[in-house]
């Protein structure tokens, strides 16, 4: 195994087709506190965004609980916890760079979803990756 540091190339759209806002982070798949850094560091963002109390703390608990999912689903040493809000639409999505799945991949099983939220699961080339998508409008 190569302790070299290992480089992804993720497409970001640009202005015109992509969200009004975004954040990026690389979080490590094997740390114990990985989870609860995507609760902080998505709070803080939709905190920042202005989205509603409730709104913000829920989707950080689902940062935290899909960040946990795909680290104990997929063999990876990295995760892309990947934040976003367009047009009342706030996405979360972890990808695994360079993953293989090991355990089906299962986003809707996730305890703070609710009725109107989707999930899914995409092969990006980079690497297996889960997400969430959350109504939610900004006051």
């Amino acid at each position: 195994m190569s302790l070299a540091p290992r480089f992804f190339h993720v497409r970001v759209p640009g202005p015109e087709d992509g969200p009004d806002f975004r954040e990026v982070r690389t979080l490590s798949a094997e740390a114990t506190e990985t989870p609860a850094t995507a609760v902080l560091r998505t709070g803080v963002m939709y905190r920042l965004l202005c989205l509603p109390q409730g709104d913000a703390e829920r989707l950080a608990h689902l940062a935290g609980e899909l960040t946990e999912h795909v680290a104990a689903s997929v063999v990876s040493e990295t995760l892309l916890l990947v934040t976003d809000y367009h047009r009342g639409l706030a996405t979360i999505s972890v990808i695994a760079p360079a993953g293989r799945v090991w355990r089906e991949l299962d986003p809707a099983s996730l305890a703070h979803l609710e009725p109107t939220d989707r999930t899914g699961v995409i092969a990006h080339d980079l690497g297996p990756s889960a997400y969430v998508q959350v109504g939610v409008a900004r006051p």
